[in-house]
């Protein structure tokens, strides 16, 4: 007899009843390696649970999916809950997860890692965007719980320390479900508290579960976003949340947090007294100082007042007055004796030199008189000029009708050209004897 094929939905039946006999599978934890991790836009999980030998695909879907505290990542190794079950569309078997848990590390600490390393990565932690405290504040908000006791200790270290400031309480809820979203709420509304300066952030210790709300993304942008500087004191010191590396500073208490703001009026006052008199001992010092300076300076100028040098000056005047009368009068008797030497000699010199002036005139005259125009005149000769009183050189310069008046040896002689003719030059000359 020929045995009877089954069909491929029959042996996947045959499988899947068989897995859903043995009750075990329905309620397994398994341990592995992440790898191929992807989501869907439905918000599923899709991905491998690898070991050193084999592999099993994994689904989580997306309400299991969404109470995931950390971020899956390839290559992580991870405690699984769930049923193995078979899909049968393609045949294999596969882990429907319901829970997941980091192997060695809890869920919420690898969260807050998580948390940790993309915020810094986007600089939300930087030093130079941490906002400097004011010195003394005249409005402080505080965001914490109404009844915690958080809200006394910081009520008690600011009266205490400061009475004078003004506190105000943002209330909020610091723990459980929903308290992110209010502690955030809270923020900003202490931001908008007329003349607030500063926020503080605070409440006690408690475990990491506890202090969830404090290492939320929501509460540490709305840290940043807040224009006024926020100083965190949340938990006890070995507790460094995210909202503590987001705030400008952190405290380790809220006692801590309170005095870090407000500063001891007493020691304020004390600090002013030490300046004042540190500040009135120098003045004291410097006005000596100066005072002595003055007292040199005025040494000094004494020795160079003008009315010692003017003193000075006159003896030196009256010196050099002396010395130069005396010089005078030797260089006055040195010069009449000169002028009497040379006034005896004088008459002949002079006499000598009229002669030789008187010779050089004659000579001179004689010359005069040889080339004056006057000699000419009484050879014979005569000068003509014209009207405007220019001497006629050539007959070209004048012309019939024109006036014009001759120099002779005695007077002169006006009349009007008659004709005037113009010189012919030597190489046209007919000779004419």
């Amino acid at each position: 007899m020929t045995p009877r094929a089954f069909s491929v939905s029959e042996i996947t039946g045959l499988v899947r009843d068989t897995l859903a006999a043995r009750p075990e599978l329905e309620d397994v934890l398994v341990e592995g390696e992440l790898s191929n991790m992807h989501s869907v836009v439905a918000g599923h999980l899709y991905f491998t649970l690898k070991d050193d030998r084999t592999a099993i695909s994994c689904v989580c879907f997306r309400a299991q999916a969404q109470r995931v505290p950390f971020r899956p990542e390839n290559g992580m190794t991870v405690i699984v809950h769930g049923s193995v079950q078979v899909y049968e569309q393609q045949g294999r078997y596969q882990i429907n997860v319901d829970r997941m848990e980091p192997s060695g590390v809890g869920a919420l600490a690898l969260a807050v890692e998580q948390l940790k390393r993309k915020l810094a990565a986007e600089g939300l932690f930087e030093a130079s965007r941490k906002r400097r405290l004011p010195l003394l504040p005249r409005r402080v908000v505080v965001v914490t719980s109404r009844t915690g006791a958080a809200l006394r200790d910081v009520h008690t270290v600011m009266t205490r320390r400061a009475p004078g400031i003004d506190l105000v309480l943002s209330p909020a809820t610091v723990q459980g479900d929903g308290a992110a979203e209010t502690i955030a709420t809270a923020l900003r509304r202490a931001a908008a508290v007329r003349g607030a300066d500063v926020i503080l952030l605070v409440r006690g210790g408690g475990s990491i579960e506890d202090l969830m709300p404090f290492n939320s993304e929501v509460v540490a942008r709305a840290i940043r976003a807040a224009p006024l500087p926020v100083v965190s004191g949340i938990g006890h010191e070995t507790d460094t949340t995210v909202a503590d590396l987001a705030a400008d500073r952190r405290a380790a208490t809220p006692s801590a947090a309170a005095e870090l703001v407000v500063p001891s009026v007493a020691e304020l006052r004390r600090g002013v007294a030490s300046r004042s008199l540190r500040m009135s001992q120098g003045v004291q010092q410097l006005l000596e100082r100066r005072r002595t300076t003055v007292e040199l300076r005025r040494a000094r100028l004494s020795r160079m007042s003008p009315a010692a040098r003017i003193a000075g000056l006159r003896q030196e005047i009256d010196r050099r007055g002396a010395r130069l009368r005396q010089g005078l009068l030797l260089e006055l008797a040195a010069q009449r004796r000169r002028l009497d030497v040379l006034g005896g000699r004088l008459p002949a010199v002079r006499g000598r030199i009229t002669e030789s002036r008187r010779a050089t005139l004659a000579t001179r005259r004689a010359k005069l008189d040889a080339l004056s125009p006057l000699r000419t005149l009484e050879r014979g000769y005569s000068i003509t000029l014209d009207a405007s009183g220019r001497v006629l050189t050539d007959a070209a310069a004048t012309a019939a009708g024109a006036r014009i008046r001759t120099l002779l040896h005695r007077g002169a002689v006006g009349s009007v050209v008659d004709s005037a003719e113009p010189a012919v030059p030597a190489e046209e000359r007919t000779d004419v004897r």
